[in-house]
C-alpha cells in the first residue's frame, strides 16, 4: 500500500484536500469520462500477443507510434470490487489491499492493473487484473523481440468483461508522448489566446485612465477659473429654494379673517363657540348651543360651507343647560371674498 503524505497547516491535516486536488487533475487529464485524451490523441491499436508476428510483418498494421498488447486470458485473473464514490481518493490503496488478499502469487511476484468501469448510485465498480510477474516479463520480452530492431512503444493489457485494463508497471512512457505534446500545444495556444484577449481588454482601460486624467486636469483648471461664478450660482440656487419654500408655505395657509366674519354672521346669539380651527380647508368648531341640530342646519343653509357633519354625538351639558357639539365642514372658496 502506498505511503500517505501528511500535509498540515496550523495543525490542520490537509492530506485529504491534497489527494482530492490530485484526483481532480488526474480525472481531467486522463479519465475516459472527460475524454480530453481521446480528443487530443488517437486511440492506440490493440493486438493479441499471439498475433504480433503477423502485425510486425505487415506494413499496414505495423504500430509505429505504439500499441497495447493483450495478454492471453488464461494467464490473467480478473476480479472485481466496489467502493463508495467518496473513497476514490484512496482507490490505489484499496485496490492494492484487494490484490494482496486475492492474488495467488507472492507479493513481489504479483502485477496488477485496475479500471473504474461504472459510476452510479454513489458507488464505483472496479475491475482488476492480476498477472504473475514472470508472465508479464516474458510477454514484454517477446514483444521487444518481435518488433526488433525497431523500438516500438507498447503496453501490456488484458480484457475483462467490460474494459481493456492496462497492467501497471508495463506501460512505456512514450505511449503518452503524442497526447502530452498535443496537450502542451493546446495549452500554449489557449494561453496565447487568453493573453491576447487580456491585452485587448486592457487597452480600453489604459485609454480610459489616460482620458480620465486629462479630463480631471481640465476640470480642475475650469473650476479654478469659474470659482466665483460657481459661488454666485450657489447663492442663486439657495435663494430660489427659499423662495420656493416660502411660496409653498404661504400657499397652504387659509385666510382666517373672512371666514371668522362669515361664521359670526350666521351664528345665533344662543350659540357659544369655545374652540375653532382651520386645517386643509376644513373648519372645525366646538361649543354649546340650545339646539345643536338647529345650528348645524343654519350652517348648511348658509351655503358658505360644505359637508357639515358632526364627528361625535351631541351631549347635554347639565351645568350650562345646553347641548355640547363639535362640527366639521369644508370651506366653499367661491363664497370667500
Amino acid at each position: 500500500m502506498s505511503e500517505v503524505n501528511q500535509l498540515s497547516l496550523f495543525g490542520l491535516d490537509l492530506s485529504g484536500l491534497h489527494r482530492r486536488v490530485v484526483l481532480g487533475i488526474h480525472q481531467v487529464l486522463w479519465s475516459d469520462e472527460v475524454g480530453l485524451r481521446a480528443w487530443l490523441s488517437p486511440a492506440l491499436p490493440t493486438h493479441q500477443l499471439s498475433e504480433l508476428e503477423r502485425v510486425a510483418s505487415d506494413e499496414s498494421l505495423h504500430p509505429k507510434t505504439g500499441c497495447q498488447v493483450l495478454l492471453p486470458e488464461a494467464q490473467v485473473l480478473v476480479t472485481r470490487m466496489t467502493l463508495p464514490a467518496s473513497a476514490e481518493i484512496f482507490l490505489e490503496e484499496a485496490v492494492a489491499a484487494h490484490v494482496a488478499s486475492h492474488s495467488p502469487f507472492a507479493g513481489e511476484e504479483t502485477c496488477w492493473g485496475s479500471k473504474i468501469v461504472d459510476r452510479s448510485n454513489g458507488a464505483l465498480a472496479i475491475e482488476i487484473i492480476i498477472v504473475a510477474r514472470s508472465t508479464a516479463e516474458a510477454a514484454a520480452t517477446a514483444v521487444r523481440r518481435t518488433f526488433a530492431p525497431q523500438e516500438v512503444p507498447f503496453g501490456l493489457s488484458a480484457n475483462s468483461d467490460r474494459a481493456c485494463i492496462a497492467l501497471n508497471g508495463y506501460q512505456d512512457a512514450d505511449l503518452d508522448a503524442p497526447y502530452l505534446t498535443n496537450l502542451k500545444q493546446y495549452v500554449l495556444r489557449l494561453g496565447g489566446a487568453l493573453a491576447g484577449i487580456a491585452f485587448l481588454a486592457v487597452i480600453p482601460v489604459i485609454w480610459s485612465m489616460q482620458t480620465a486624467q486629462q479630463y480631471s486636469e481640465l476640470l480642475s483648471e475650469t473650476e479654478q477659473r469659474s470659482k466665483q461664478i460657481v459661488a454666485v450660482r450657489g447663492e442663486l440656487v439657495d435663494a430660489q429654494e427659499r423662495v420656493f419654500e416660502a411660496g409653498r408655505f404661504f400657499s397652504e395657509q387659509v385666510a382666517y379673517r373672512p371666514w371668522l366674519h362669515r361664521l359670526a354672521e350666521v351664528t345665533p346669539d344662543s350659540v357659544y363657540l369655545n374652540r375653532l380651527s382651520i386645517k386643509d380647508n376644513v373648519l372645525t368648531v366646538s361649543g354649546l348651543a340650545a339646539n345643536a341640530a338647529d345650528y348645524q342646519a343654519v350652517l348648511v343653509e348658509s351655503g358658505m360651507f360644505s359637508d357639515v357633519t358632526a364627528p361625535a354625538a351631541f351631549t347635554l351639558d347639565n351645568r350650562a343647560n345646553r347641548e355640547r357639539f363639535t362640527l366639521t365642514m369644508g370651506l366653499v372658496t367661491e363664497g370667500a371674498p
